[in-house]
């Protein structure tokens, strides 16, 4: 029994570790089996994926601020509002947190928080154009 349990251990350790520190870096190249070139690019913040991508400069947090899942959460509902998806991509930021929309080769932005909201209908619109 204690073979097994070794032999278990070496076989799924490393995978645990490199996916505990996948959640803390949020880096996707340290994911296991889960690299995929559209994750690359939107960590990269790269403008060559089909898709919309909201990269999130996080700054500071201000009391009564949303957090990262609500700001996530929100922008998700206001692309789907308009039929569309985002992939949500935080960044650290150095003062204030700042939305920048990428489709494509379109960078939209950046827009501070509190106008996030402005870049949506024109993100949807480069995407349906792209």
């Amino acid at each position: 029994m204690a073979y097994v349990s070794l032999i278990a251990a070496v076989i799924v350790l490393p995978t645990a570790v490199a996916l505990a520190w996948f959640h803390v870096t949020k880096d996707p190249n340290l994911r296991p089996l889960g690299i995929t070139e559209q994750a690359l690019r939107a960590y990269r913040g790269d403008g060559d994926s089909r898709e919309i991508v909201a990269l999130v400069d996080w700054g500071p947090t201000r009391p009564g601020g949303p957090s990262k899942a609500q700001l996530a959460l929100s922008l998700s509902r206001a692309f789907a509002a308009k039929g569309a998806d985002v992939r949500v991509v935080f960044r650290e930021g150095r003062d204030a947190t700042r939305i920048t929309y990428v489709v494509g080769g379109s960078t939209l932005g950046p827009f501070p928080i509190a106008r996030a909201s402005d870049g949506v209908a024109a993100a949807v619109e480069a995407f349906t154009m792209h």
